[in-house]
């Protein structure tokens, strides 16, 4: 039987493709952090020759670990990330707060400190974030919370993130000639409770062990040169409306900023990570507020934190708490006080700018009903401004909501009229133009009296009974 030699070489070079096209399209996982320990918060910072850590990873504090992001790993990343974290318990078992940030730092610094913090005899322990030096430019990418757990029962929790948007970042090469990028990975834990409640723990300070990869699926063989914009404006600010500083607004819970372009962008974003904190009584992590987000005079985001529900997370809260109690709850019951899971990412929240020309753009978040009860909580909030001058940021056609309102509004000269799937409406809200609530009502509208308020444009707001919300903008003459 003769063979066609030339359907041997059609064959041949069709494998070749399809191996080719496998090998490109397979996932790539870069691990900067394997089962790295963290210890007790408030201690003195372990010693590295008590505790050792891999070449190349540096222990700023007790909770957070630093390392240089390799220029040949940033070179072999594509236009698709993805941020991955697995956390399982050692001698904590209550629910804390990590995050994964990233650090622009000079080339010409060969690591960085800025996390340690002074007792009165001059010892130093770990702590919170202080103050920061003015040259490290920290972006928080990334913020989740743990469960509540038994080391003993052996579960590995993930969180995963997109964060595609960091592409023209990671592969800007005049930024990358001066500056390096550093991962930082963070988890504040403490060890008290698990040292008497877990078997086990008597005496230990080790109180978590995280692993860290980014994983991308694409490749990219080119490097743009300067034509990317990262401004890093907040990192985990607290924000209240009861501490002086902690707010732009006196009496109020507002963060503001502004950000100048002096040339055009193509493309543009804020990333925004706020989540609400305070266990007392009353306190901000069991009250779903609503949330505002003004970019100049577009209102650009509103919603209410939390989940539908928090059973998904269920299985990895191995020890017992009065978070979840015995038994499944209903959504209804997860929502009437959840503002996150124990378990779960803190959304990034992505605020989709599109093309901006050169100028000034302002940006504010406002929760006008936060409360802080008996002068405790606060709302961690970081913001960090992304642009590009040509092209566009990657992965915003999934992360940005463009969906569109199920209601119409109409306007008579005195009342504004309302129709279309007003059964769903939870709540209703009447926003002035700079922002302000001047009416709020539960339940459906079909109608409202305009007659008394001034000439000027309003803004009407509904949230809908599954969480989603609808703005209308409208002049009144």
């Amino acid at each position: 039987m003769a063979i066609d030699n030339r359907r041997l070489l059609r064959a041949a070079f069709l494998l070749f493709v399809l191996a080719q096209t496998a090998l490109t399209n397979a996932e790539r996982r870069f691990c900067y952090y394997d089962h790295i320990t963290f210890y007790d918060v408030y201690a003195y910072t372990v010693s590295d020759s008590l505790a050792p850590v891999p070449e190349g990873i540096y222990r700023l504090n007790n909770s957070r670990f630093t390392t240089v992001l390799p220029a040949t790993d940033l070179d072999q990343m594509g236009d698709t990330l993805r941020l991955e974290v697995t956390i399982s318990a050692l001698c904590d078992n209550y629910d804390r707060i990590g995050s994964v940030d990233l650090v622009l730092m000079s080339r010409d610094s060969l690591t960085y400190n800025d996390c340690v913090h002074l007792n009165a005899n001059g010892s130093t322990y770990s702590g919170r974030l202080g103050d920061t030096d003015p040259s490290i430019q920290r972006i928080e990418i990334g913020r989740f919370i743990t469960p509540f757990m038994d080391k003993n029962k052996g579960v590995d929790v993930p969180y995963s993130w997109d964060i595609s948007f960091l592409s023209p970042l990671f592969h800007d090469k005049q930024l990358r000639d001066t500056m390096n990028l550093w991962l930082e990975f963070h988890l504040e834990g403490v060890p008290y409770a698990a040292n008497t409640q877990i078997a086990g723990c008597s005496g230990r300070n080790d109180v978590f062990a995280g692993t860290l990869e980014i994983v991308t699926s694409d490749s990219r063989s080119d490097f743009l040169p300067q034509h990317q914009l990262t401004l890093p404006l907040a990192y985990e600010r607290y924000l209240n409306s009861y501490s002086k500083g902690h707010s732009d607004e006196e009496g109020t819970t507002v963060a503001h900023y502004q950000v100048h372009l002096d040339e055009p962008m193509n493309d543009a974003m804020f990333l925004m990570i706020n989540s609400n904190h305070g266990a007392n009584s009353g306190g901000e992590e069991y009250n779903r507020r609503l949330h505002y987000v003004w970019v100049n005079e577009w209102m650009a985001l509103v919603y209410r934190p939390g989940r539908s529900s928090c059973e998904p997370f269920r299985m990895y809260n191995t020890q017992s708490n009065g978070i979840y109690g015995n038994s499944a709850m209903t959504e209804e019951a997860w929502q009437s006080f959840s503002n996150w899971c124990p378990g779960d990412v803190i959304d990034n929240r992505i605020i989709h700018l599109g093309a901006l020309p050169a100028g000034d753009y302002d940006f504010r978040l406002l929760v006008p009903d936060a409360v802080f009860n008996d002068n405790q909580g606060y709302f961690p909030f970081s913001l960090t401004f992304f642009g590009v001058r040509e092209g566009g940021i990657d992965g915003l056609d999934v992360l940005s909501n463009g969906s569109e309102p199920s209601t119409q509004i109409s306007w008579d000269g005195d009342n504004l009229h309302i129709k279309g799937g007003l059964e769903h409406v939870a709540e209703w809200t009447l926003l002035n133009a700079a922002g302000q609530r001047i009416a709020v009502q539960p339940g459906e509208v079909s109608e409202i009296k305009m007659f008394h308020h001034p000439t000027s444009v309003y803004i009407l707001l509904l949230l809908m009974d599954d969480g989603t919300t609808e703005a209308h903008k409208f002049f009144k003459q």
